[in-house]
């Protein structure tokens, strides 16, 4: 393993697992967070530790940098993870468009098209710089945050796949990512990559179907133990089919959800139903608290409504993805269809389904 030198950009759960991770393994770590988040990171910051338990490397990592400032965090660094909501993949790119240098290697952890949206947002501010962007289909672990500067991690997957802007670079991208995480596989670009982020799929419409029981229990839920069942399983399953058959109108041959999740440990094999219920990595995980989650607030804008109308422009109907982001309109009061990950918002609005391979191979229009 060759040590790596790597910049962790956000504060959340899934940033603090990473930073704290690679830091045991013995990669050299910045972590940085946007200064009006301090209240957030304060304990880690003071003395730049994260203690991390559970199924994950365990002890106290002590990180090499924690610093507000975006440009000393990347500063010399080879690989730029960003673990955050993939609600704010855009505001990123437009922070890092000045400070990103050739030979840099952005990853998205996970993307759902974040790479496409990255790259258009960071090109029209200014970016010259020549760099990859990679979107993993998963973030590695499922992680919570136990204390101001503790992380418990209830599943590290032993496999994932990652998918490379342009895809040119997917070798040599991959080649690096392996000393960070051994198990990571190559997609054959991010297209593969974005569609196969599980969330969308198991997320919003099994939510939207538990709507009730969420706002009653005022906390005391169970996602994976109480609000999935063969029905609401069933329906995740029809929803799962339209994103195949996307898959297939690009090329991609892909598995389903129930597999892929079987694939790498997160439930035993079966159904959706079974692999679910099944799965010792989350049927522990309490939540969501309430409708205002991610499972509806960043999955349905950001995945379903990206996956929709990538369907939509490609030929392919996906009637089951529009009428849970219609839904989910209906519940929340927000317009997902503007607010969310638009083709434009990719910079590939009005692409074939052959064009659209081309680009996200090449880098070039």
């Amino acid at each position: 393993m060759t040590k790596r030198r790597l910049a962790v950009l956000g504060g959340g759960n899934g940033a603090r697992t990473v930073a704290a991770d690679m830091t045991l393994a013995g990669h050299e770590v910045h972590l940085f967070e946007f200064e009006k988040f301090h209240a957030n990171v304060a304990a880690i910051f003071d003395d730049r530790t994260i203690t991390i338990s559970g199924k994950a490397r365990n002890g106290t990592a002590e990180i090499a940098l924690a610093t507000h400032d975006l440009g000393e965090a990347v500063d010399g660094v080879e690989m730029i993870a960003i673990v955050v909501p993939a609600l704010y993949h855009g505001l990123y790119a437009e922070h890092l468009a000045p400070v990103l240098r050739d030979g840099q290697h952005v990853v998205l952890m996970p993307g759902t098209f974040g790479s496409l949206e990255f790259i258009t947002t960071a090109r029209a501010k200014g970016m010259k710089a020549r760099i990859t962007v990679t979107e993993l289909d998963t973030l590695p672990y499922a992680t919570r945050i136990v204390g101001p500067g503790a992380v418990k991690v209830f599943h590290a997957l032993p496999v994932f796949g990652a998918g490379v802007f342009p895809s040119e670079r997917t070798d040599e991208v991959v080649r690096i990512l392996k000393d960070l995480y051994a198990g990571v596989g190559k997609f054959r670009d991010v297209l593969e990559a974005g569609l196969s982020n599980c969330n969308p799929v198991i997320h919003p419409l099994g939510v939207l179907m538990n709507a009730g029981r969420i706002e009653y229990s005022r906390g005391e839920f169970y996602y994976y133990e109480e609000g999935v069942t063969p029905s609401t399983a069933r329906a995740m399953e029809a929803l799962d089919e339209e994103r195949l058959a996307i898959g297939r109108k690009l090329g991609l041959d892909m598995p389903g959800q129930a597999e892929a999740l079987h694939a790498v440990d997160y439930g035993p094999k079966g159904d959706l139903w079974e692999t679910l219920k099944g799965s010792k990595g989350l049927t522990p995980i309490k939540g969501p608290t309430s409708l205002a989650n991610r499972y509806v607030t960043e999955d349905i804008p950001i995945g379903l409504v990206c996956w929709s109308q990538l369907g939509g422009m490609i030929g392919v109907p996906t009637p089951l993805m529009r009428a849970t982001v219609e839904i989910g309109i209906a519940i929340s009061g927000v317009n997902y269809w503007e607010t969310g990950r638009t083709m434009e918002k990719c910079g590939i609005a009005g692409m074939t389904a052959e064009e659209l391979c081309d680009y996200v191979k090449t880098g070039v229009r």
